[in-house]
């Protein structure tokens, strides 16, 4: 497989930070606070690569860094140092060296996101079939009859009944909701999705039901994905590749059934005995 994405030396720091930030902190110093200048390493060196068509997934309990990782691809937060690559079929974009003009153009059209809080995908105001119009009209594509239509679809496709299209998602349940932003996050075929904890708070049978939707368009569309989660259930139903997370770092990587079934690192093996 050819990668899509490529991550090297990504971090993040909070504060003020220091030339030692990096190397007083992490998973072999227990901490992501400096000893230093007390600034906090959310993302501490982090490197991965996300092929075409493949599912990641990135593991770790809350504070690991799971979710800055997304925040920074998707550019919610700037890095403090570090690359990130993404390969086009014709071109390389070095996503944090562009302008922010032509970042918004990347996420407006490579690049779909789904939150765990529905708030921050959606505009729970508006209808849902708007919340989907309003992503195409981001891409510039504008026609009316186009936007009901394609809006239609994704939602159908996604398992929110098109009589519902115009309905504020407010009004939805929240494994609806989650259905929306992803039909939203799909309306411009994006190569690659972001997905942060998007089962948690939601119902067993609920949290089962999207996770399937998930597999169900993996395997369709052929979209490379990023799943972050704190649950083990989450990765082995559809990663194929696994990141463990800890303190910032990453300090497990590999295929998802052996880091389940045969973990090394200490951290990694706490998270699977407590999920047992």
């Amino acid at each position: 497989m050819s990668p899509l994405l490529e991550v090297t030396g990504l971090s993040r720091i909070h504060g003020q930070g220091c030339p030692r930030c990096l190397e007083t902190t992490g998973p072999d110093h227990g901490t992501n606070r400096c000893p230093l200048c007390g600034s906090v390493v959310a993302l501490n060196r982090v490197s991965l690569t996300l092929h075409r068509g493949e599912v990641l997934g990135v593991i770790g309990e809350s504070g690991s860094g799971k979710s800055t990782l997304v925040r920074l691809l998707c550019f919610d937060e700037p890095p403090t140092a570090g690359r990130a690559v993404f390969h086009e079929t014709d071109r390389v974009i070095d996503l944090f060296a562009v302008d922010a003009a032509r970042q918004r153009a990347f996420r407006d059209t490579r690049l779909g996101v789904v939150y765990q809080n529905p708030m921050l995908g959606l505009d729970l105001s508006i209808s849902a079939g708007g919340n989907i119009a309003e992503r195409l009209i981001a891409s510039e594509r504008v026609r009316y009859a186009f936007l009901r239509s394609r809006a239609r679809e994704l939602l159908e496709r996604t398992g929110v009944p098109a009589t519902r299209m115009d309905e504020p998602p407010k009004r939805f349940s929240g494994g609806m909701q989650q259905r929306v932003q992803i039909a939203k996050a799909l309306a411009t075929e994006p190569p690659l999705l972001l997905l942060d904890e998007i089962t948690t708070g939601l119902d067993l049978s609920v949290q089962a039901r999207i996770l399937d939707l998930v597999l169900e368009l993996q395997e369709q569309l052929a979209v490379s994905m990023l799943v972050v989660t704190h649950d083990l259930g989450v990765v082995r139903h559809l990663a194929s590749r696994t990141l463990v997370m800890r303190h910032g770092a990453v300090v497990e990587a590999g295929l998802t059934d052996q880091i389940l079934e045969d973990p090394h690192h200490p951290y990694t093996q706490e998270l699977v005995s407590a999920a047992l």
